[in-house]
C-alpha cells in the first residue's frame, strides 16, 4: 500500500498541561476570571495562525477552547487571514459554526468559482461570505464580540509599505467586517487590495502567518495556535501559482514580490524561534505553542476535500481534550 501523503511522520511527545501559560489559563478558568476584572496581574494573548483552508486546523483548536470554557480567560485575541476568521467566531461564541464553514460553507460555488476568476473576478469571494452570509444569512454575532471585553486584533499586509499591520480598536460591526476582509484578501485570487482606514491591504500571511509581533509588545503570556505539526515546514506554492501571484503583486507594488518569495523561509524561522521560546519557561513573554499531533491530517491552503478538512478539525480538537482521544494538552 502506498504511504498516505496527508500524514505527518514527525513524532511529538510531551505533556503541556504543566506549561506556565496553560497553568495560568486553567487557574483563570477555575477562578471564574472575567475580562476587565482580572486579579492576577497578567495580560494573556491568544494568537491564531492563518493559512487559507488549512485554517480548519486552528478552527478545530478554537472549538476545543470554547467547549472547554477557555474563551474568557484571554485578554486579547490576534488572528491572521483565516486565523482572524477563527478568532472572530471564537469571541462570538460560535467556534463550531466557524469550523464547519471550511467543509461546507466555503464549498458554496458563490464563494469559490474558478470560472469567475477566469473572467477577471475573484475566484474566492470573501466579500460575499462576510457581507452577505455572515451579516444576513447566518450572522456572525458581531455585538457579542464587541460586548465581550476581549479585544480582537486582525493583521494584514500593507500593500504600499510591504509590511505587517495590526488592525485593532474595532468598535463597530462594520469595522470588524472591514478588518476581516482585509486580513483574508488573498492576492489575485480574492480581488484587489481592501481599502481600510486609508491603507491598501492584502492577506496577512504575505507578511506574517503567525501574528505574534503585536501580541509580544503587550502580553505577559501568549498561547499560539499553529496549523502545521512540528517538523512540517512551509511549502512554497507551485510554480504556476507562484508565477501568477508574483505577476499580480508586481502590478500592485514590486516590493511585495520579495515578500512573497521569502515567505517560506521567514515562516520556518519564526516557527523555530517560537519552539525555542516555548521550551524556555523563563522567557518573556511566556509562550506556549499548540500544534496538531504528529499523526494528524495535514491539509494544504487550497484544500477542498471535505473529508480531509473534517478529519483535520476533529483530530486537533481531540488532541486538546475536546474528545477522549489524543494528547492531554489542556484536558480538564
Amino acid at each position: 500500500m502506498a504511504p498516505d501523503t496527508l500524514r505527518s511522520r514527525t513524532v511529538i511527545t510531551g505533556e503541556q498541561r504543566a506549561h506556565p501559560v496553560v497553568q495560568i489559563l486553567r487557574r483563570r478558568r477555575a477562578e471564574g476570571s472575567r475580562p476587565g476584572s482580572r486579579a492576577d496581574g497578567r495580560h494573556v494573548a491568544l494568537v491564531i495562525e492563518g493559512g487559507g483552508m488549512r485554517g480548519v486546523v486552528s478552527a478545530g483548536m478554537t472549538v476545543a477552547l470554547e467547549q472547554l470554557k477557555f474563551r474568557d480567560v484571554f485578554d486579547e485575541v490576534h488572528g491572521a487571514s483565516a486565523g482572524a476568521f477563527n478568532a472572530a467566531f471564537l469571541l462570538a461564541g460560535q467556534a463550531p459554526y466557524g469550523c464547519a464553514l471550511y467543509g461546507h460553507g466555503f464549498g458554496d460555488p458563490r464563494f469559490v468559482s474558478l470560472r469567475r476568476g477566469l473572467r477577471g473576478g475573484p475566484a474566492f469571494d470573501m466579500d460575499y461570505v462576510i457581507n452577505e452570509v455572515w451579516t444576513h444569512q447566518r450572522p456572525l454575532r458581531f455585538e457579542t464580540i464587541l460586548r465581550g471585553g476581549i479585544s480582537l486584533h486582525c493583521t494584514a499586509t500593507d500593500a504600499d509599505r510591504a509590511e505587517i499591520v495590526e488592525l485593532s480598536e474595532l468598535d463597530t460591526p462594520e469595522e470588524i467586517r472591514g478588518a476581516l476582509r482585509a486580513s483574508g484578501r488573498l492576492p489575485w485570487l480574492a480581488g484587489p487590495p481592501v481599502l481600510f482606514r486609508g491603507r491598501r491591504l492584502l492577506d496577512a500571511t504575505l507578511a506574517e502567518s503567525v501574528p505574534v509581533h503585536a501580541a509580544f509588545t503587550r502580553a505577559t503570556d501568549v498561547l499560539v495556535l499553529q496549523t502545521r505539526p512540528l517538523g512540517v515546514s512551509h511549502a512554497p506554492p507551485s510554480r504556476i501559482v507562484a508565477r501568477l501571484t508574483e505577476h499580480y503583486l508586481r502590478g500592485v507594488n514590486p516590493l511585495l514580490v520579495e515578500l512573497h518569495r521569502t515567505r517560506s523561509a521567514r515562516y520556518d524561522e519564526l516557527a523555530a524561534r517560537l519552539t525555542a521560546q516555548a521550551s524556555d519557561h523563563s522567557a518573556t513573554p511566556s509562550v506556549c505553542v499548540i500544534r496538531p499531533p504528529a499523526s494528524s491530517t495535514v491539509v494544504g491552503h487550497l484544500e477542498r476535500r471535505s473529508g480531509a478538512l473534517q478529519a483535520a478539525a476533529s483530530e486537533v480538537a481531540a488532541s486538546l481534550g475536546a474528545s477522549p482521544s489524543g494528547p492531554k494538552c489542556m484536558r480538564v
